[in-house]
């Protein structure tokens, strides 16, 4: 009785591989007989099963797919089955990568350090921000804006210039107001430097200019030096 259900199998198994199939194609078979669920699985274990159904008079529906091209074969007990699969690609198409094996025109992918470049510019940023605040405190530095605006007194200018300066540089570092005109003496300033500046208010308005401009120039910088050594103490 065996045999006889295995011939049925054979029938149907063999009626449906009666056509040449493409790669990928779902092959569907209805298999009847004395034969279980994990029989037909073993028989195609070698293949992608995408659904395996046991009908109501109890024969099985199986449909797979093979993506080996050629003669595949189907074993189940002591019979086989051939399934005659071929590929969809053209034989002019089998090269069409075929410029990949020149290794010029591959694309490698290398392991960048991304982070290593990450902190590299993280680090320069950091190195120009730095430089650009220390440009911007520099700027308003009372001494700097001193030293620049001296840099600038001439033969002509040097009775207005030398005051205007060292008055700045007098509000910048102490808060207070020479530049209007209101001379208060605060430490570390003396009174010798206070007649100093009111000699070259003098210089400015009185009818006889008379005067060195290298003497009120060195005057100047000798104040503000010992003002600035000062505050470097007091600190």
């Amino acid at each position: 009785m065996k045999e006889k259900l295995v011939g049925i199998f054979l029938l149907f198994s063999l009626l449906s591989f009666a056509k040449t199939y493409n790669i990928g194609d779902k092959i569907t078979l209805k298999i009847d007989g004395e034969v279980n669920k994990s029989e037909i699985e073993k028989s195609l274990e070698d293949y992608k099963i995408d659904s395996l159904s046991e009908e109501k008079d109890g024969s099985f529906i199986v449909t797979f797919t093979t993506y080996k091209v050629g003669e595949n074969e189907v074993v189940l007990g002591d019979k086989k089955l051939k399934i005659d699969v071929v590929s969809t690609i053209e034989p002019n198409e089998k090269e069409i990568y075929e410029a990949l094996s020149n290794p010029n025109n591959r694309y490698i992918d290398q392991d960048y350090p991304h982070m290593g470049i990450l902190t590299i510019l993280a680090g320069v940023i950091a190195v120009i921000t730095s430089f650009f605040i220390y440009l911007v405190d520099r700027a308003k530095n009372p001494y700097v804006i001193f030293k620049k605006g001296m840099s600038k007194v001439t033969n002509d200018n040097w009775r207005e210039k030398v005051s205007l300066e060292l008055r700045r540089y007098i509000d910048n570092s102490y808060n207070t107001n020479f530049l209007g005109g209101e001379y208060k003496l605060v430490s570390p300033l003396e009174e010798e430097d206070i007649e100093f500046i009111k000699k070259m208010d003098y210089l400015k308005f009185a009818p006889n200019r008379d005067g060195e401009c290298s003497e009120y120039k060195r005057k100047a910088l000798e104040i503000v030096d010992r003002l600035r050594k000062e505050k470097k103490n007091d600190v």
